[in-house]
């Protein structure tokens, strides 16, 4: 073979080895996507987290792997069996909506693994297993016919004592806690609930009606007082007067001297305000 034969298949060689060098390290090329953080190890050791500001990094190196962790919020709904106060049972959905916290992703992986299934599956089950638990807490405090009134407060139990047990031991970041109709397994107590309800939202109206007409008496006295004398009618005018002239002149907090408000013709009723009185 010839001089010039060796060199040309010396160049279609090199061609070839930078062809399968380049091809490696491009399939090597890799970055995080937002909602996620990539996780970088290095013969099963974390090198190092990168995030999607971080841009892209390569894994061609021998025995550097890479993990994708998910710190997108996600929404975990359960059906939990909990009783009242009084033993009635019942039935309630819960969802939890939560993210992983990105600044523990480290934390995250090495407690529950490098594998998204595994991390997955071992979260969703200790997060049922407290939500069960802190719901079964908040709905004993209340009897069966005051469950329905007080939603709103196990509610926000259930948020209260999540949050730190979620933030310690999965490292999430608690968003909110919906809870669902409470379903009695007895139908007879939920109807019985609801008519609870049902009466207090009654009274509660009741004693709202009966409140605003004795408001209404106490204005209509008050009125009554006012216009049967004189004098306090011209008060209460100069007063109204008075307030008004308070909003239209912004030069009243700099006033010097002695401010008069005169109301009608005559002797009338005048009310003087001192320098600077508001």
């Amino acid at each position: 073979m010839s001089g010039s034969k060796y060199f040309m298949a010396a160049i279609a060689l090199l061609v070839v080895v930078a062809l399968v060098v380049g091809g490696a390290g491009f399939a090597n090329i890799d970055y995080a996507q937002e909602g996620t953080v990539k996780v970088v190890t290095k013969w099963g050791a974390v090198e190092r987290i990168y995030a999607p500001a971080d841009g892209w990094f390569t894994t061609l190196a021998p025995g550097r792997k890479s993990y994708e962790v998910n710190v997108k919020s996600f929404t975990e709904s359960a059906p939990v069996r909990v009783t009242s106060k009084d033993n009635a049972a019942l039935q309630v959905d819960i969802s939890v909506t939560a993210y992983t916290d990105a600044s523990k992703v480290l934390d995250y992986v090495r407690k529950y693994g490098f594998s998204e299934e595994e991390r997955h599956r071992r979260r969703s089950e200790i997060l049922k297993g407290l939500v069960q638990t802190e719901a079964r807490n908040a709905f004993a405090d209340y009897g069966a016919y005051e469950i329905y009134a007080n939603q709103e407060q196990i509610q926000k139990r259930i948020v209260e004592s999540l949050r730190p047990l979620l933030a310690n031991q999965l490292l999430l970041v608690t968003e909110s806690v919906q809870i669902g109709n409470p379903d009695f397994i007895d139908d007879r107590i939920e109807s019985a609930a609801s008519g609870v309800v049902a009466n207090e939202k009654q009274k509660q109206a009741e004693e709202a009606r009966l409140e605003a007409a004795k408001i209404a008496a106490q204005t209509k006295q008050i009125e009554a007082q006012t216009y049967a004398n004189p004098a306090l009618l011209d008060i209460k005018k100069l007063e109204l007067q008075l307030e008004i002239e308070r909003a239209r002149a912004e030069g009243i907090k700099s006033h010097q001297g002695a401010l008069t408000i005169m109301y009608g013709t005559g002797s009338g009723v005048q009310v003087q305000v001192p320098a600077g009185g508001r």
